[in-house]
């Protein structure tokens, strides 16, 4: 079974200086939320990227990142050793 079923796939932990701001468990897509995070105007430093349905993380953006519209294991954003 994939864990990408091009619904909903992600979900999103917003930081703001190294505090947990906002949880979003459906998304869809990350760069189409960061463009809803802009226009409520809600700030934030990087965002925390995790696969919805096996809740492995994926990836991470930091602001000013571009950022993959659909993410997968192959094509991501940041990572860190052992993810």
């Amino acid at each position: 079974m994939s864990e990408f079923k091009n619904k909903n796939d992600y979900s999103v932990t917003v930081y703001l200086n190294s505090e947990k701001r906002l949880f979003q468990e459906f998304v869809h897509s990350p760069y189409i939320f960061t463009q809803w995070l802009a226009k409520q105007a809600i700030q934030w430093d990087y965002i925390l990227v995790y696969v919805r349905r096996s809740r492995a993380v994926l990836c991470y953006y930091k602001n000013g990142d571009f950022i993959d519209s659909k993410p997968n294991f192959t094509i991501r954003g940041r990572i860190k050793q052992g993810w």
